[in-house]
């Protein structure tokens, strides 16, 4: 089965929202989110904004601080996703 190309700008957007997504449902403040996955917050914004690509290591201390495997912060949205 082949797998479509994605675009690295809209892989930033997903994962963006993701983001939001999750720590919206977790009533997680994204300040909070940044101290509790020991990121400044000055990267997250960078992250949240599509500006930054987030490595490895942040979407880990991310999804640590989101209670979510990382896979969840790729994928996009799915109806009955828990994160």
């Amino acid at each position: 089965m082949a797998v479509d190309a994605v675009d690295p700008e809209a892989l930033r957007a997903r994962i963006a929202s993701r983001i939001r997504e999750i720590a919206k449902r977790r009533n997680l403040p994204l300040s909070r989110l940044a101290d509790r996955a020991e990121v400044s917050r000055a990267h997250l914004w960078e992250v949240l904004a599509g500006r930054r690509a987030p490595t490895t290591d942040i979407l880990s201390r991310l999804a640590t601080a989101l209670d979510v495997d990382p896979v969840a912060l790729v994928r996009p949205y799915r109806k009955r996703d828990d994160g």
